[in-house]
């Protein structure tokens, strides 16, 4: 690793002062200036050492020159002594990237010997870090070098939690624009000024800047008692990103108040407020909110990046039946068209996607918002604002005189809303909306809850699209992966044969997270004559929710299970962001028979071919498995690695019709379960090893009993092999082939 030059040393500006300064000393002449610049160009090198690699002068001897100018002191050739406690005070990352090392204290003061004295940043920067005044020695780089490699070698260089990180990034790309405070007072002077000091601006501007271009949604600012902690929320997810000393918190905040035209004077009532990032290629628009807390005001800037009105519906992830049922629905001419889920699950860019697809000359379409999220050409937005007593409600009414084709409003978050939002429906609007419930069904029952008659929901409800966003496995870093035993069991089964899974290693790309990006999962429910008529007679949430289902509505599990069998993301990521779907399956659609045989005579895991295993108990050169367990899920999620691995399955609800199926079927392996009504493991062992027809099949006992004393009566009744739940699927096939392999050398031995 070679040492990296101050990021100023080669600044144009610092160039010429330095040039032109020795030029009129007589040092060099104006010709040996062209060629040393020629040479600093080419070796990114200071113009001093330029000017010294070409013999035109002497480097200390120009170091002393730029000292004597400045009217700072001058380090010289010789190699000081620096105390531990000094080079402690700087990381080594720093000292190095900015060719800067600590002398020693005088008195209150640091003394900084430095290569460019000119570089302002660094100065400032140091001041920062330390908590110290500076005083300024100019060295040569050579010398600063030389400090460097004695106080500061490389093999210090480890990554750093601190704010220094930050500081020893390239400058920011943008910057934060200031807004007039709302209101101010003399006391607030303090706060006022040190929010304006260049570090603490350079600070702020560089971990917004930074966000934009990591492609962060929120950047918090939390207050704790001894540090400011900054966390970035990349994909939905919080990721820590640097702590800001204690004695910094305060101008910080402030500099974040001040660009949202927030009162510095308040600071024990909740404020929020607007504010925007400036950039050469345009403004980003930002949301800045306060909480008081235990150790004063916390911060969260919401960023409202082109993303979110950037993309087309064809671009939201709709598998598409979905999306044409969702077109559908906004070709209607009037009507009621919902969009639920939390805060953060991407209900805002799915609606503006949809005003796009909506938007024409010859239709007008308004939007009443809390707050506007980003600016939409074309269409007229209206901002409510409570304090002026302009609320939702209060906003619809009128706006129904300007004749609009389109309406959305926010959200529906009270019954004079709800109410305001279904007169309008009525009245011939085609009406765009939020709605925070779990899911599609869902969305009925809260309506009605807000006030609203059924039969006007029935009448005027055309649909409603339930979403959540999933990150998106990393494409840069992703390999074929099964996922887990434990994954599989949350998503309670039924996962696709032709499953081509994936998931992200981890990268640069992706931040060694795996994943990059997001997803939108999503169950879009249209309300036809018959759920119209369930909801009229007050049908109960489940009622509707079989109806939808039975209409061809996929729910977000299943539609996130097939994104994911896609390889689009991970079914760990599925499982943790949509809740398991509960809704029970008809009793006759529940089968124990014999699973069918695979559609080919290898299986497929992960893009991965796996030879099916021939066995003796099989006409068709397949081993049998049978799987006793009393929970169907459980039971489901082991027939469906087992079948990735080429075995045919068999399955069991309880042991007596293990016992029947086993004595029937004459299976190569028996995965029972401990714990079943009727008849337990142990007994459906002892019987299994009893019968002259089964006593020869392997049987792995799979529980989530740990004891050593059922797992020793459990061996003892003629089990092979005991294994804990949640088991991870190689693991499960590993020994499932070993007790296979055991069981075939046995018999190949009694022959």
């Amino acid at each position: 690793m070679s040492p990296e030059p101050s990021q100023n040393v080669n600044d144009a500006a610092t160039s010429n002062i330095v040039g032109q300064l020795l030029v009129e000393a007589g040092m060099i002449d104006a010709d040996g200036l062209v060629q040393a610049r020629e040479v600093q160009d080419r070796f990114k090198l200071t113009i001093g050492k330029a000017i010294a690699h070409l013999g035109l002068a002497d480097e200390e001897g120009i170091s002393a020159a730029i000292a004597r100018h400045l009217n700072i002191d001058y380090l010289g050739a010789d190699v000081p002594e620096i105390a531990s406690a000094t080079t402690e005070l700087l990381s080594a990352e720093f000292c190095r990237k900015r060719q800067v090392v600590p002398l020693g204290m005088q008195g209150s003061s640091l003394r900084v010997a430095i290569a460019d004295p000119f570089a302002y940043h660094t100065i400032q920067d140091v001041e920062l870090i330390t908590g110290h005044r500076t005083i300024t020695v100019a060295a040569s780089q050579t010398s600063v070098q030389h400090l460097l490699n004695r106080f500061y070698p490389l093999e210090k260089i480890t990554p750093s939690s601190t704010y220094e990180l930050l500081l020893m990034d390239a400058a920011p790309s943008g910057q934060l624009d200031e807004i007039p405070e709302r209101e101010s007072r003399i006391s607030e002077s303090q706060a006022r000024e040190q929010s304006k000091q260049i570090p603490v601006v350079r600070m702020v501007n560089l971990v917004l800047t930074n966000a934009v271009r990591d492609g962060v949604s929120d950047i918090q600012f939390e207050r704790h008692e001894d540090f400011l902690q900054v966390r970035y929320r990349v994909d939905g997810l919080l990721q820590d990103v640097l702590k800001i000393p204690e004695k910094l918190q305060e101008a910080v905040i402030s500099r974040l108040k001040i660009s949202a035209g927030l009162s510095l004077a308040e600071r024990h009532k909740p404020q929020d407020g607007r504010g925007q990032l400036s950039f050469k290629r345009g403004k980003i628009p930002m949301r800045v909110s306060t909480l008081p807390g235990q150790f004063g005001e916390s911060v969260v800037v919401h960023l409202l990046g082109g993303s979110i009105t950037g993309l087309s519906l064809d671009e939201l992830g709709f598998y598409p039946q979905a999306l044409k049922v969702f077109k559908s629905m906004l070709s209607s001419p009037q009507g009621l068209i919902l969009l639920t889920g939390p805060t953060g699950s991407g209900k805002t860019t799915a609606l503006y996607s949809a005003l796009r697809w909506l938007q024409s000359p010859a239709r007008n379409i308004i939007t009443i918002e809390d707050p506007i999220e980003c600016r939409l050409p074309g269409i007229h937005q209206i901002e409510i604002s409570p304090k002026a007593g302009l609320t939702f409600a209060d906003s619809l009414r009128p706006l129904l005189r300007q004749e609009p084709g389109v309406i959305f409003v926010g959200e529906i978050r009270d019954p004079e809303t709800a109410k305001a939002v279904f007169a309008a429906a009525q009245a011939g609007h085609l009406l765009l909306s939020t709605l925070h419930t779990h899911d599609a069904t869902g969305s009925i029952h809260r309506l009605v809850d807000l006030g609203i008659d059924p039969a006007f929901i029935s009448s005027s409800l055309l649909g409603v699209v339930a979403q959540r966003l999933v990150r998106k496995n990393c494409p840069a870093c992703s390999v074929a992966q099964a996922p887990s035993l434990a994954a599989v069991e949350r998503a309670g089964g039924g996962l696709p044969e032709d499953a081509r899974w994936m998931a992200g290693s981890g990268c640069e790309k992706c931040r060694h997270s795996g994943y990059h990006g997001q997803l939108g999962v999503q169950e879009v429910m249209r309300v036809n004559e018959e759920i119209r008529h369930l909801i009229a007679v007050r049908a109960a949430e489940l009622a509707i929710r079989n109806v939808a289902r039975r209409s061809g509505m996929r729910t977000m599990m299943e539609d996130g299970i097939q994104k994911g069998a896609e390889g689009l993301t991970t079914l760990e990521e599925i499982v943790r962001v949509i809740a398991r779907d509960e809704t029970p399956v008809p009793a006759e659609e529940v089968s124990w028979q014999p699973a069918p045989d695979p559609p080919a005579s290898k299986a497929r895991v992960a893009g991965a071919e796996v030879i099916p295993i021939a066995g003796p108990g099989s006409s068709r050169g397949k081993a049998r498995i049978l799987v006793v367990e009393d929970s169907l899920t459980v039971a489901s999620v082991v027939k469906y690695y087992l079948e990735m691995e080429g075995f045919e399955m068999l399955l069991a609800p309880d042991g007596r019709s293990g016992l029947e199926i086993a004595r029937r079927e004459r299976p190569d392996v028996v995965v029972t379960d401990l714990y079943m009504p009727d008849m337990d493991g142990i007994a459906l062992v002892k019987a299994l090893r009893a019968d002259p027809g089964t006593r020869d099949c392997a049987i792995l006992m799979l529980t989530t009993e740990t004891s050593i004393e059922i797992e020793t009566q459990a061996l003892s009744a003629g089990a092979d092999d005991y294994i804990n739940k949640p088991v991870e699927p190689r693991r499960l096939a590993a020994r499932v082939k070993t007790i296979l392999g055991r069981s075939e050398k046995q018999r190949a031995a009694q022959q």
